[in-house]
Formats: C-alpha cells, sequence, structure tokens
C-alpha cells in the first residue's frame, strides 16, 4: 500500500438486518439512476475481464444492466480484459483498466492525452475486479462469477428477472458514490464477494487511498489478506482510521503476533478487498495509470503479478 493509505474498520453491531441494508442500497441504486442530479451515481463503471471473449460478455452484460434501469444511461461501461490474457495481478489489472478508460474518454471527448487526464481526475469511478477463476465453481468460469444469479429480495419483485450478483454489488456500491463529496476518486471492490454493509455511512479521509477493512478470528486470517493498521488511530463513533503498516498474506499465527497484526480483542483485520483512492491521490493515480504500459509490458515479459 502507499505510505498514506488509510484503513478503515467498523465498530457498528455485527448483527445488522442485512436485509434492511440491501432494501436501502437497491432503493438508493434506483434513485441515482433515475435521478443522478439530486442523488450522485458513477461516471463511469469498468470491469476486469480473463480475456477478451470474457470481456466481450461482460459489455453485453453492461448494456442489459442499463437497459434494466440498474446503471444511468449517463454513465460509461467498459469490460477491460488482462492483455494478452494473461493475468497481472489485481494493482497492475487497475492500473491497465484505468489506462484504457482514459484511452476510451479521448474517443469519447476528442481531447488530448492531458486534458482526459485533468477530466478523469474529476470522475469518479467504480471498478470491479471480476476476472478471476472460480475453483469452486468451474462452470461459472465463462460467464464469470459477478454474474451468477444472487436471489436475495427476488420476492420484492416475483414479475422481475432473478437478481444477479451484479445487480446487488452496484446496490451496495451505489451509496458509498456520496463519500467522495466533490472530489474525484475510484471505489474498487471484487466481483465475487458481497459486501453487506451500509456504504451510506463511509467517511472516506481526502487526498488519500484508504482500504476497508473488517475484524475476523485468526482461523479465516490464515485463509485471507490481513491488514497491519499502525498503531496511532482516529477514533470515531462508529468507524476508526489509522495508517496502513503491512499487508500480510494467509498468515500463520506466528506471523500474525511478530507483525503486531492481532488487536487488543484477539482477532485480524481482514483484507476486504475494498479500496477507496480520492482527491490529490485519485489524480496521481491517474497519471500513474496513463504511463504504466512499460511496466505491464515488463509484467507480460517476466510473468509476474502486481497486486493492490
Amino acid at each position: 500500500m502507499e505510505p498514506d493509505s488509510h484503513t478503515v474498520f467498523s465498530r457498528t453491531k455485527r448483527k445488522s438486518d442485512l436485509t434492511v441494508i440491501l432494501r436501502k442500497s437497491w432503493y438508493h441504486l434506483r434513485l441515482s439512476v433515475r435521478h443522478p442530479t439530486r442523488v450522485p451515481t458513477w461516471d463511469a463503471i469498468v470491469l476486469t475481464a480473463a480475456s477478451p471473449e470474457q470481456a466481450r460478455l461482460y459489455d453485453w452484460q453492461l448494456k442489459r444492466a442499463k437497459r434494466m434501469g440498474r446503471i444511468a444511461p449517463s454513465t460509461i461501461t467498459l469490460a477491460v480484459p488482462d492483455p494478452d490474457g494473461q493475468r497481472i495481478g489485481s494493482g497492475a489489472a487497475t492500473l491497465n483498466a484505468i489506462h484504457a478508460l482514459a484511452q476510451h474518454m479521448e474517443q469519447v471527448v476528442d481531447g488530448d492525452g492531458d486534458g482526459v487526464v485533468t477530466l478523469l481526475g474529476k470522475n469518479h469511478i467504480l471498478l470491479l475486479h471480476a476476472g478471476g477463476d472460480s475453483k469452486r465453481v468451474p462452470w461459472a468460469n465463462p460467464m464469470g462469477k459477478v454474474f451468477l444469479p444472487l436471489p436475495f429480495l427476488a420476492a420484492d419483485n416475483p414479475d422481475g428477472p432473478v437478481p444477479l450478483l451484479f445487480d446487488h454489488i452496484l446496490a451496495i456500491a451505489s451509496c458509498a458514490r456520496q463519500a467522495f463529496k466533490d472530489e474525484g476518486g475510484i471505489f474498487t471492490m471484487t466481483g465475487d464477494v458481497l459486501p453487506c454493509f451500509d456504504a451510506s455511512t463511509l467517511i472516506l479521509p481526502p487526498d488519500a487511498s484508504t482500504i476497508i477493512t473488517v475484524p475476523i478470528t485468526l482461523d479465516i486470517a490464515a485463509n485471507h489478506g490481513v491488514i497491519v493498521a499502525s498503531k496511532a488511530e482516529i477514533l470515531e463513533e462508529s468507524y476508526t482510521v489509522s495508517l496502513v503498516d503491512n499487508l500480510l498474506q494467509k498468515p500463520s499465527v506466528d506471523e500474525l503476533v511478530q507483525n503486531q497484526a492481532i488487536l487488543d480483542d484477539g482477532r485480524a483485520l481482514l483484507d476486504t478487498g475494498i479500496i477507496a483512492v480520492r482527491g490529490t491521490a485519485w489524480g496521481q493515480l491517474v497519471k500513474l495509470a496513463c504511463s504504466c504500459q512499460p511496466l505491464i509490458s515488463e509484467l507480460l515479459k517476466s510473468k509476474k503479478e502486481a497486486s493492490n
């Protein structure tokens, strides 16, 4: 993570009514699509894909979501495959996706590169990493896990199509848009998990990159990424902001202890894959992405990956 990255984790009650949260998120999504001037929505929604073939399928799904009123007509949608169909890691895929969006916007607005960088720095982007393989559900690989049916709340509209995981993610993410306020930025999520939280309560530090975490037990931490937060904290009523000291991948208990990753209550902070970059930090990321092709080429040659 960048030196100025922060971690934000909730201290709200664990037994929140997930149904209430999802219904509230869906209501907010519909408002943002119908009245984007009153309820701000995303300027662009970008999905990463594993291959050009998968990207074409994702493009079809994005157009479908617009027809169904789940994405505003004014929102730019784009599916970006990993170059040459080779996995380059989530970090490099993020840079590649932002670069592809900048190129797309340059064609749309018929502008020069510097103008597009400035414009993109003022925009609000939702990025979903949706190109991963599904080992547990291999038949879902062609369509992508993000477009699997998830019939939660389907009874609310019995005559409509069964909601997809993608639809629910759009609903949750729609509430996070207001956290950016007047600063441009990007909100990055994974396409294989539905994070059920009230994103309307999200508070983002200005001009910084932020990773959203959640406390988990150590047995779960052993199979996931874990954030090591600085001991210096900014405490508020329902959340805590700390600088990120380290990121551990599938750590053992000994590694957690050695890296001081265990909280006072015996848990650790899960890397949820939800990252927000706002203001000045977003502008710097856009500039980096627009000059990232040599880095991408080097990763392709070395067959290495760069993660967030």
